[in-house]
């Protein structure tokens, strides 16, 4: 087994390597000191060399990067899905329809236009935004309630 101890002495910036002997091992090199003339690395102030690349020649800058645009882009498909889906909801709205608008107003479509739709709740008529209208319940599915 081979052990190998590091001294500095005190007025240099430089640590020497001292190799300490097993009986099984032969005769074992130290390391060379990065910034040596052997590894033609550049020496820096404290001693220590350059960074070292990975050795797969990613950094871990670039995959974070990666990971961040997969991540945009997964969210952006997101939204852009339910936007979609929304518009086609909006497009579909029918008089007589009943829905719920974002504010969870239960109503029965009175009169349409093209940006705005009046609900009738009870006997009052309300004047919303399309956008208002978060979904609309059809009579299939209030079927499908009542049987459960």
């Amino acid at each position: 087994m081979l052990q190998l101890l590091s001294f500095s002495p005190a007025n240099t910036q430089t640590s020497s390597w001292i190799a300490i002997q097993d009986p099984q091992n032969n005769y074992a090199t130290p390391p060379a000191p990065q910034g040596s003339p052997s590894t033609g690395a550049p020496s820096t102030p404290g001693g220590g060399g350059a960074p070292q690349a990975a050795p797969d020649g990613f950094s871990p800058m670039l995959l974070i990067g990666l990971f961040l645009v997969v991540m945009l882009f997964i969210t952006s498909r997101k939204d852009s899905k339910a936007r979609k889906q929304q518009a086609e909801l909006l497009a579909s709205i029918k008089q007589g329809d009943r829905v719920v608008t974002h504010a969870g107003i239960h109503g029965v479509v009175h009169r349409l236009e093209e940006k705005t739709v009046t609900l009738l709740l009870d006997t009052a008529q309300v004047t919303f935004e399309r956008a208002a209208i978060a979904r609309v319940v059809r009579d299939d599915a209030r079927a499908d309630a009542k049987s459960a």
